[in-house]
């Protein structure tokens, strides 16, 4: 067993390693547990997909993010981002330690088991491991078969899919990109959702997300109307991927994908179709096997209020709609951080 620490952050993405970061101008001891390496979700993603915010919005406090301010950068840079971040800091990470257990002892202390053989214990945990976890991929996917091919939106090299009949499923800014880079030398069907907006990048010469913090509305608290409304209709900035351009580049819209059947992919719209590929965009779900505090979870997903968990010392943060629109963002990283420190800070004063 280690020696005890006030923390332990699992998971060093942005809002992982902003966290380590305050921890650290804090004075106490911690470390931060990174199941690959820094910035690997973001270097799993196609190498020319690019953020949809610019620059200036993709900086964690105290380091400028090299380039354009306002252009946008690619996922790559991302990941290179977030690693020199942890070296200008000489922050405490542990790469390649993926968290297998956590749990509490009799006292109310954690007990965080990772990687082959490492046993940690903490005084508190923040669960820093973000929204983007496990890609979602349905059972019926099993039906479609051996011959077909399938692949996840992190597929890092588009190259790798096959020409011929591809199926992208999933509507959002990660399925359309990947629709319109495949639609150069494949025959693209593109099976989307829920219809959602599509505002453009930029309005007036400002980027959107100049014009929504400018307007409150991406900081707005989750629980005003205005970002219920946000909330509800779920806009992407990717107007140049609407339904009407894709159709001029060749591909084929239907609608949601229901089920798979004898190698077929049948859609809500009556279509059906035989891909050679799949390519699963449809998001992510978490990951909590590793969760052996039952009262951190509810119906799959990690409890919290404002970052706070039902245990106390465990918090959470990097979480969709944590505390506003901007949660999911690395701009967010910082407004949503704060709200757990003084907790955290409250939490290891008490003795608990």
């Amino acid at each position: 067993m280690n020696k005890m620490l006030d923390c332990v952050v699992i998971g060093a993405g942005q809002s992982g390693l902003y966290a380590a970061k305050c921890l650290s101008n804090m004075g106490l001891s911690y470390v931060t547990l990174e199941a690959e390496s820094i910035g690997s979700s973001w270097m799993r993603r196609p190498h020319n997909m690019r953020l949809f915010t610019p620059r200036r919005f993709c900086m964690l406090p105290g380091q400028i993010f090299e380039g354009d301010p306002d252009g946008y950068p690619l996922a790559t840079e991302m990941g290179n981002y977030l690693r020199s971040y942890a070296q200008q800091f000489q922050l405490s990470i542990m790469e390649g330690c993926s968290v297998t257990r956590l749990e509490r002892d009799a006292d109310g202390l954690f007990i965080i088991r990772a990687g082959s053989d490492q046993i940690l214990k903490a005084r508190s945990v923040i669960n820093a491991t973000g929204s983007n976890q496990q890609p979602i991929i349905p059972e019926y996917a099993e039906n479609l078969g051996p011959s077909i091919t399938q692949f996840t939106a992190e597929l890092p090299d588009p190259g790798k899919v096959p020409d011929g009949q591809v199926l992208v499923v999933g509507g959002g800014a990660s399925g359309r990109q990947i629709a319109d880079q495949l639609s150069q030398r494949c025959q693209v069907t593109l099976a989307r959702g829920e219809p959602r907006p599509m505002p453009p990048n930029r309005i007036l010469g400002k980027d959107l997300f100049w014009w929504l913090t400018k307007l409150g509305l991406l900081f707005a608290d989750k629980r005003t109307p205005v970002a219920k409304i946000l909330r509800r209709r779920n806009p992407v900035p990717c107007a140049n991927l609407k339904d009407h351009k894709l159709k001029r580049k060749g591909v084929r819209l239907v609608g949601k994908l229901t089920d798979c059947t004898e190698g077929e992919a049948n859609f809500a719209c009556g279509q059906s179709m035989r891909p050679d590929s799949v390519i699963w965009a449809m998001g992510y779900r978490d990951r909590t096997d590793w969760m052996a505090i039952p009262e951190a979870l509810i119906e799959g997903e990690f409890a919290e209020d404002y970052g706070i968990s039902p245990v106390p010392g465990l918090f959470v943060i990097g979480r969709k709609w944590l505390s506003c629109r901007a949660s999911e963002l690395v701009m967010g990283v910082e407004r949503d951080a704060s709200l757990v420190m003084g907790p955290l800070r409250r939490h290891l004063a008490s003795g608990a």
